[in-house]
């Protein structure tokens, strides 16, 4: 009826506009998340993009800090080298001048003295190094101090060999004063290197310090940085993935909504046909009614329709009607019996009572809505059969996907905390090497004290050593010689009344042998500390090539633990980002097995009852057609078998 099409349309009209009122809602909120998505996505990259090239110019600082530190140790023991060397030689001009002006200052020296003085001066290098220090004030310095050194060299000294020493009193002198001055140039130039040389490392252990904490920061920064990278993959992974589900369900909700609205359209048209069609229909009715109605139809009926001829012949089918209607109904009571179909009994009692018209209008209509009713099943049977499978292998297929997401997490997490134990055996592997250089610069510095100390000990030991030495050698080393008998004197002439003095005179032999030993144990003294200082000169070399060696080989291990950390943060990242989208991936296969299991439910809500008793639903629906046509067939006349 009209009314029932309404009805039906009315709710139909009510499902249509919820449906596409939550499509919509939900496509404009999907699109929104898209573009959120979207820009999310593109600011990562491009933070990320930020951050590494951050994290590349820190690293490329550090590596620098690092190779500057490097020069600067190098160019520092190149200095201190440089600087050692100098202060030996100042050292040995010094005590040579010092040697050469003591002997000087006698007023007779011995000629073995100043020609030893004169091979110390010439084995310092006194001439070169004062002509390379001085310039041009060395020039005169080295004509006075050249004459001297060859003269010294001849046989007992040349400038000594005049008679009553009247020669050698002015050259003496000049000689005297210019070794003094010498004397004073070189103590100053040893104590302005000294000074120099400290402020150098001073300087030097500012500058390692500074840099030692700019690397260190700098190497922070890295690791800060490696981690703010790992983070934003992280992040960028997960959006990524949600990014395209978001997109695969924008992609569903677009294809119901277009459906939706698809067939809502098809009800809207059918609904209209329908109006008209049982708006024409009522029409159509209204105006037959209006046509019988009318007086000139009665009349008409009363003299073409009455009459005893009619009355006859109507009795007779009357009759008849109601024979095959009893037969009808018997059939139909008989499956109604059968089947238990409360309809088959309601169409019985009908049957009795109706026109015989409208019970076979009614058994045609049972008829088609049972064989649809058949069709339905059958179909609803089927897709019940095909839904059950597709659920049962998505169903498979998703617990099969879920243990290989499971297994995949499982190594991931294994290969994070393995990366994780590499990355802080690193870290700690590097600040080890980091202690042990400290360490090992501390004890070099150390050792470098100890070797100043002790080069300049010793050098002061011969320095007093050698003015004992040379002061002894004064009284005691003519012992060395062949002397005549007694003491050195001048022999005179006798008179009247003084013989005079004699040939010889008498000594104590006993000062002599005691001086000799004095100055024997001199030299042996003097012999062991210039070996322990030529031994503090190897052992510092040795010390300074072992360290140097050291500081490169850790430098290039730090390189290498840089390098490799580089790699583990970066492969940790990727390792973090791709559990991120396999944790995600297995959230996704929990919600789809949810689903499957839901739609499984609701599979069985709707097909258990049908599976099960399909067989004898559809013979006993097959019973009432079979009973519904051959009670049409009594009707029409057909017999019952």
């Amino acid at each position: 009826s009209l009314e029932d099409d309404k009805a039906v349309h009315e709710q139909m009209d009510c499902w249509c506009k919820t449906g596409e009122r939550e499509k919509t809602q939900a496509i404009e909120e999907g699109e929104q998340k898209e573009r959120e998505l979207e820009a999310f996505l593109g600011e990562a990259l491009a933070k990320m993009q930020e951050l590494k090239a951050k994290r590349d110019a820190a690293l490329e600082e550090v590596n620098r800090d690092e190779a500057a530190m490097e020069q600067a140790s190098t160019l520092r023991m190149k200095e201190n080298k440089e600087f050692h060397a100098d202060e030996v030689n100042l050292i040995e001009a010094v005590q040579a001048c010092d040697q050469a002006i003591t002997v000087l200052k006698e007023y007779n020296p011995k000629p073995g003295f100043v020609q030893e003085a004169a091979r110390k001066l010439a084995a310092a290098g006194v001439v070169e190094l004062s002509r390379a220090r001085f310039g041009a004030r060395a020039v005169a310095y080295g004509a006075v101090l050249r004459n001297f050194l060859a003269q010294a060299k001849g046989p007992g000294g040349a400038f000594l060999a005049v008679p009553g020493m009247q020669s050698y009193a002015p050259q003496s002198g000049q000689v005297f004063g210019v070794l003094e001055q010498m004397k004073e140039d070189f103590e100053k130039d040893l104590a302005e290197s000294q000074e120099r040389e400290k402020r150098a490392a001073e300087d030097y252990e500012a500058l390692k310090a500074a840099k030692k904490e700019e690397i260190s920061t700098g190497r922070k920064l890295v690791a800060d940085l490696d981690q703010e990278i790992a983070t934003l993959k992280e992040k960028h992974a997960e959006a990524f993935k949600e990014l395209e589900d978001t997109k695969a369900q924008l992609k569903i909700d677009r294809t119901f909504l277009a459906t939706l609205e698809k067939k809502c359209a098809v009800t809207d048209d059918e609904f209209a046909k329908r109006v008209k069609d049982r708006t024409a229909e009522i029409a159509a009715v209204e105006d037959t009614i209006a046509i019988l109605n009318t007086d000139t139809a009665f009349d008409n009926f009363d003299t073409t329709v009455n009459g005893v001829a009619l009355l006859q012949t109507v009795a007779v089918e009357s009759a008849k009607q109601k024979e095959r209607l009893g037969r009808a109904a018997a059939a139909l009571e008989r499956g109604a019996a059968l089947t238990g179909a409360p309809a088959l009994s309601l169409l019985a009692t009908r049957a009795r009572l109706d026109a015989f018209t409208k019970v076979k209008e009614e058994i045609d209509k049972m008829v088609t809505e049972l064989g649809k009713q058949q069709e339905d099943e059958v179909a609803h049977r089927d897709w019940c059969v095909d839904e059950l499978n597709k659920n049962n292998r998505s169903t498979e297929k998703a617990y099969d996907e879920k243990a290989s997401l499971q297994a995949k997490i499982a190594d991931l997490e294994k290969t994070i905390d393995q990366l994780s134990t590499d990355i802080n055996a690193t870290t700690t592997a590097v600040a080890d090497m980091q202690e042990q250089m400290k360490r090992a610069s501390e004890i070099r510095e150390a050792e470098n004290a100890d070797y100043q100390q002790t080069v300049t000990d010793n050098r002061l030991t011969q320095i007093i050593l050698g003015k004992a030495h040379d002061r002894m050698s004064q009284v005691y080393a003519m012992i060395q010689e062949a002397p005549k008998a007694g003491a050195p004197h001048i022999a005179t002439s006798g008179n009247h009344t003084d013989p005079g003095n004699g040939p010889a005179r008498f000594t104590k032999y006993e000062q002599h042998t005691g001086g000799s030993r004095v100055v024997s144990m001199l030299e042996t003294v003097m012999a062991d500390s210039q070996k322990m200082e030529d031994e503090a000169h190897r052992s510092e070399q040795d010390s300074q090539a072992a360290y140097e060696n050291f500081m490169k080989d850790s430098n290039k291990s730090l390189r290498q633990y840089s390098e490799t950390l580089v790699s583990l943060a970066e492969a940790k990242a990727a390792a973090d980002a791709s559990l991120a989208m396999t944790k995600e991936d297995l959230k996704s296969t929990f919600t789809e097995l949810e689903g499957l299991n839901s739609a499984l439910g609701d599979l069985k809500k709707s097909c258990d009852f049908v599976l099960k008793n399909f067989g004898a639903r559809q013979e006993a629906r097959a019973a009432e057609i079979e009973a519904l046509r051959e009670a049409k067939a009594i009707l029409s006349g057909m017999a019952s078998e």
